[in-house]
């Protein structure tokens, strides 16, 4: 059974290094006890080819099984024969590779418990940079890197929001992020934004007043910082899954964690008075 849990952000085919880096620096969790949470685009379903599954059997050898929040930049698992199966871990439904079955996804829009913290999921993005990786293998038989359904549909926004209407939540894991929360900053230069489809964010700004939510992690941007009081975006890094949980509740830590990189939003409303009687309410324990 998996005891611990790791989250971390994109990993774009680099599971190996992730995991190396896991079991390194975070050796008293055992691997076959430990479960790593991808916030999306895994690369476990890139190229959709021989080099999908020698990173797969590269990712597995370190004995972690890895939960995936379904990015935009991999196909869905359902489209290559994932099976759907119960899975104790989680207490909810899982799509398993059945080459690799260390290898799991989440079900969009399903609810998972995980070390008793009930846990919503919600996959799928758009690619800013879709038109360039169609041109770029245009005449060819290339795999262009993009899929089509990358997106949630209409269908299942709807059935998502229906779902969860006046629920509790104390993580939501997704890959993009609500329309207000968008680091701006990290937006891709040369990119026009009037052209992104912000559907799913737009979505996703309702969809947060939706329910209630304790903590909110997303990935996707590439940047590893708190975004907003509750709200952390993961790329790189990698954390136990308690140590988010206590750095809000419970053990109340925020205060304590001066190295932690925050948003530009994060560092002005900090400083402004609704921030500064938000820092003095968190009574850190020791």
């Amino acid at each position: 059974m998996i005891k611990h849990w790791v989250i971390t952000g994109d990993t774009h085919g680099m599971n190996p290094v992730r995991a190396g880096n896991i079991n390194r620096n975070m050796s008293e969790f055992k691997p076959e006890e430990t479960g790593i949470i991808i916030l999306g685009d895994a690369g476990f379903n890139f190229y959709l080819n021989k080099s999908d599954y020698k990173k797969k059997k590269l990712s597995c050898v370190y004995g972690y099984t890895f939960y995936c929040v379904r990015g935009n930049h991999e196909e869905r698992p359902e489209n290559l024969g994932y099976q759907v199966e119960y899975d104790p871990n989680v207490d909810g439904a899982v799509y398993v590779d059945k080459d690799f079955p260390q290898i799991r996804y989440f079900v969009d829009g399903n609810v998972y418990t995980l070390n008793n913290h009930k846990c919503l999921v919600v996959g799928g993005a758009y690619s800013v940079d879709k038109w360039y990786r169609l041109k770029r293998v245009e005449g060819t038989k290339e795999h262009p890197g993009w899929f089509p359904d990358e997106q949630l549909t209409e269908a299942e926004m709807r059935g998502i929001m229906n779902a969860t209407a006046g629920k509790e939540f104390d993580f939501v894991f997704s890959h993009t992020c609500p329309m207000a929360w968008e680091p701006r900053d990290l937006f891709i230069n040369g990119i026009d934004q009037s052209m992104v489809d912000k559907t799913m964010e737009v979505w996703m700004d309702k969809l947060k007043d939706n329910f209630t939510w304790k903590c909110w992690c997303f990935g996707h941007y590439h940047a590893d910082r708190v975004e907003r009081p509750y709200v952390e975006q993961f790329y790189n890094d990698y954390e136990d899954l308690e140590n988010v949980w206590n750095r809000w509740y419970d053990k109340e830590t925020y205060c304590l964690e001066w190295w932690l990189p925050k948003s530009p939003y994060m560092e002005l409303w900090e400083n402004s008075e609704e921030g500064q009687e938000w820092l003095s309410l968190l009574s850190p324990s020791t």
